[in-house]
């Protein structure tokens, strides 16, 4: 019998044993009655219903009822369903529903809170026990009846009453029962329960085995081995949601883990509604939740919560006071209805706020539910934001500052979110944030605006180069200073400073004051805009010989945080410091480090310019190809008109990084593109001029590359800047009047670029060595190339080293040293090929590409034969100009590998300088 049942009857062949033992008992006239029992889920039906159907058959007679909490105020509903037995002889049917049928019809005369049976209900309950004796004479008799938690009052009279007296007979009686239901208030129910005869067996949630078991039975033994361990654990073992888990599976309807929402669902579908309350307010609270917040959200008395959580725990559908899965609480709260859910959400922060819950915990509630009606909504918003930002979850704080801006808060209150809103939302696109910031300067009065985020509005605007607006501000914030409310005389000083550093226009706006001999290092950490003002003063005044050594200093001491937009910029400024004082290696380092660290972050804005600043530093190391990629990504993580005047550093870097690998129709792409018009006025703007007087230059606009270089020139000039610049522009305007084919212009301008230079600029000495170079005789030519090449070699420009070979080669076939001008203008091909100089490449290439073979003799070519694989790769990087770190990262080695190969490259080639290599390797890409 029992190798016939269902495979949902997993682990049950003790409780079938029991049914069959108490089964063969009552078959000697001696009735039993089996309760079995078990949590929610845990297959009493599917066991009552298998063992009904294994049972019946000639001999004996099943009667069948299954009652529900839908029906349980039909009267006798549970026992006509057991009149209605086909297989009872039929003169028997027609008796049992003729008094089955009287019954009911006084049924609605009933007193439910009478536990008497009237005296013509006794006389037709006297009839059906006579019939069921007579026919347990010829036939057993089993009568199963599910659900006993829920058969409606007048049957369970009845069933008492007929159970009573049949002790004698031939009949066994099987109920099942939720574990987890109180049926104490029936006395009937617990007369069923206590009959002497009575067994109670209890149904357990499946084991691992049992698992399992189950889930090869359905889905084979290989998916049995790879999903029980998952399936046990998030099912608790309850047989019914393992069920639901395994058919979604097969479906696909939802496979694991998304089904177990649905399984979790189905055994839910028919609880009482409290305990469907209970569920939910633990959703919404969380697996934090005391007991007493769980009752109370749940409309629930404390004690019955307490039961409840204990038989869902039974039943496997909760680990204490936690859903098995994390998808359960969002799927839970997503099947209420939005007026029922936004409803306990309410409840939910209002609970929390009264017991002092973090702000955090409130806010989620109230964004959830979308109101903030309550007083104290504003204030748990804002405090809520602010903890968000500090935790980098930047779409977090624009939805806390957003329903702040909703609530009827006071002046102050209200300017707070909305300062705050624009301040979060620019980290997420600065043009998105223009819909709050306009709002914010139109109808805040400033006054209503803390220090802070008067700061912090002063950054945003500096992007839209709103002078009149950034001027107002801080007269505000200047305005509290002198009553000594809110930031010091420092505090301006320093903003005020940084802005005509950034606009030198501003100057004209509002007197600057110069930060005096204050760096980074002696500004009390943290102080991220005073830091900004330094670094910003020193790069574009050239005052400090060792801003290096600061922009270091601020990158370990002001992490970028999500809190202030001030220490985005910091970082920023010290990377540029590094970039455009040629510590290329560290810059690199410090930006790649940060990018990494900002990984998976939320902070748009702060990738797209550490991706732009990144471009930048690929761009002064020669690696073109690299530039133009990161600048291009930079100009898709935040739109063209999203970098408001900032746009000049990424396009500025796409347009000369374009020119230089010879693709112009690129650059003219980029040269069109819309900008704002402060933009050709902000620091930003000297990127975009030099680079557009590049492009103007390669496309023969020789005189329209002069203006721009120029204009470069005026900007600067309005800093009072000492030094050379952020961009070499004078080597630029050389260049453009050497096409005009004005030496003494070209010569004064290098000439000036090199008085400029600070200590320790090797490009820009070995770059205006050039220009001199062009207008100088031969053999002085020769000679400033050389050193041109050394210089350009220390800081690391790919580029610019294959341009100054490049030239360097034709000076030496001018004065006749044509092997040496071969050896030069083959390195020079290589060094460009690298960097992805393909028009440069292409210029050098048709000249010596025929001559190679002639250049490389039988002997080296036998040498060269003698190079293992990795060798020869290593001494083609080094040929073209990569470092040992940077050879040792593209290989996938160490740098003392790398070191090791270059010696033995230049053994067995007889070599004693790197710079030979290029005239030893072939001249292949």
């Amino acid at each position: 019998m029992l190798g016939e049942l269902n495979t949902v009857l997993t682990e049950r062949d003790a409780v079938f044993a029991s049914l069959d033992r108490l089964l063969a008992d009552a078959s000697l006239a001696r009735s039993r009655v089996a309760i079995v029992e078990g949590p929610v889920g845990s297959g009493k039906s599917a066991l009552l219903h298998g063992f009904l159907e294994a049972v019946e058959g000639a001999s004996t007679t099943v009667l069948r009822a299954t009652a529900s909490r839908r029906d349980q105020s039909v009267p006798l509903d549970v026992l006509a369903q057991l009149g209605q037995t086909t297989r009872l002889p039929q003169p028997l049917r027609v008796s049992l529903n003729d008094r089955l049928t009287a019954m009911m019809a006084r049924a609605s005369d009933m007193d439910s809170t009478d536990s008497t049976l009237s005296h013509d209900s006794v006389a037709d309950l006297r009839e059906i026990l006579l019939a069921l004796v007579d026919l347990a004479e010829d036939h057993q008799i089993v009568i199963g009846i599910d659900n006993l938690h829920y058969v409606d009052e007048p049957s369970l009279r009845c069933l008492s009453y007929l159970v009573a007296r049949l002790q004698q007979a031939r009949v066994l009686v099987v109920l099942t029962h939720d574990a987890g239901r109180d049926l104490t208030n029936s006395p009937h129910c617990s007369e069923l329960l206590n009959q002497p005869h009575a067994t109670r067996l209890t149904l357990d949630m499946l084991s691992l085995t049992g698992v399992t078991d189950l889930i090869a039975c359905q889905l084979g033994e290989h998916e049995a081995r790879r999903l029980a361990a998952d399936f046990a654990d998030v099912s608790g073992g309850n047989p019914l949601v393992l069920n639901n888990l395994i058919r979604d599976h097969l479906s696909g309807i939802g496979q694991y883990p998304h089904g177990y929402s649905r399984a979790l669902f189905s055994c839910l579908v028919n609880s009482d509604p409290e305990t469907l309350a209970i569920v939910r307010a633990l959703a919404v609270l969380g697996s934090g939740a005391s007991l007493t917040d769980l009752a109370w959200l749940a409309g629930v008395e404390e004690w019955r919560t307490s039961g409840e959580l204990h038989w869902l725990n039974a039943a496997g559908l909760l680990r204490g006071a936690a859903f098995r899965h994390p998808a359960a609480a969002a799927d839970i709260v997503g099947d209420m209805s939005k007026a029922e859910r936004d409803h306990l959400r309410l409840r939910a922060a209002e609970l929390l706020h009264t017991h002092g819950a973090p702000a955090a915990a409130v806010a989620q509630q109230l964004v959830a539910a979308g109101q903030a009606d309550r007083p104290w909504a504003c204030k748990e918003l804002l405090a809520a934001a602010e903890d968000a930002l500090a935790t980098n979850r930047v779409r977090a704080a624009v939805d806390y500052f957003e329903l702040a801006r909703q609530t009827d808060a006071d002046g102050p209150a209200k300017a707070a979110a909305l300062a705050g809103l624009s301040r979060a939302a620019w980290q997420l696109d600065p043009l998105s944030a223009d819909r709050y910031l306009d709002p914010l300067m139109a109808r805040v009065p400033p006054d209503d605006l803390d220090p802070r985020d008067l700061v912090e509005t002063i950054l945003q605007l500096s992007w839209r180069g709103d002078i009149g607006s950034m001027t107002m501000l801080l007269d505000e914030l200047e305005r509290r200073a002198q009553k000594a409310q809110g930031f010091g005389a420092e505090d301006i000083q320093g903003i005020s400073t940084w802005l005509t550093c950034l606009y030198p226009a501003y100057a004209r706006a509002r007197k600057p004051v110069g930060l005096g001999v204050k760096t980074p290092a002696e500004i009390p950490q943290p102080n991220p805009w005073l830091t900004a003002a330094s670094l910003a003063n020193d790069l574009v005044r050239g005052h400090s010989g060792n801003i290096a050594a600061q922009a270091e200093k601020v990158l370990e001491t002001v992490p970028p945080d999500t809190v202030s937009l001030w220490s985005g910029e910091a970082v920023v400024l010290a990377l540029l410091c590094l970039a455009y004082t040629d510590k290329l290696d560290l810059a690199t380092s410090w930006c790649d480090r940060l990018l990494t660290d900002s990984t998976g972050r939320d902070t748009p804005t702060r990738n797209a310019l550490l991706t732009a600043v990144s471009a930048e530093i690929a761009l002064r190391e020669g690696d073109l190809t690299s530039a133009l990629s990161k600048a291009e990504a930079a100009m898709t993580i935040v739109s063209p008109r999203g970098w408001g005047a900032a746009l000049g550093l990424p396009l500025g870097c796409l347009i000369l990084a374009a020119v230089r690998t010879g693709q112009l129709d690129l650059a003219a792409k980029y040269v069109a593109l819309p900008f704002p018009e402060k933009m050709l006025e902000s620091r930003y703007g000297l990127h975009y001029l030099y680079a557009r007087g590049h492009y103007r230059l390669a496309a023969g606009h020789v005189k329209s590359a002069l203006a721009d270089f120029l204009s470069c020139g005026e900007l600067t000039k309005m800093w009072a800047a000492h030094g050379a610049g952020l961009v070499p522009w004078r080597i630029g305007a050389a260049t453009a009047w050497l096409r005009l084919d004005n030496h003494t212009q070209a010569k004064q301008f290098a000439r000036d670029q090199l008085s400029k230079i600070p200590p320790g600029s090797s490009r820009l000495r070995g770059l205006a060595l050039c220009v001199l170079a062009a207008t100088s005789g031969s053999a002085q030519r020769a000679r400033l190339l050389e050193e041109a090449v050394e210089l350009i070699e220390e800081c690391g420009d790919r580029f610019e080293l294959a341009t100054a070979l490049t030239d360097l080669s034709s000076a030496l076939r001018d004065v006749g040293d044509h092997r040496n001008a071969r050896r030069i203008s083959r390195r020079a091909w290589h060094t460009a090929k690298a960097c992805g100089a393909e028009a440069l490449s292409r210029e050098i290439a048709p000249e010596h590409v025929d001559d190679t073979s002639a250049a490389t003799t039988r002997k080296n070519l036998k040498a060269l034969a003698t190079l293992s694989e990795r060798e020869m790769q290593v001494a083609t990087l080094a040929a073209a100009g990569y470092t040992n770190q940077e050879i040792a990262a593209q290989l996938f080695i160490t740098a003392s590998t790398v070191e090791q190969h270059l010696t033995r490259v230049f053994r067995k080639l007889n070599l004693k300088r790197r710079q030979d290599l290029a005239c030893e390797l072939p001249m292949v890409s």
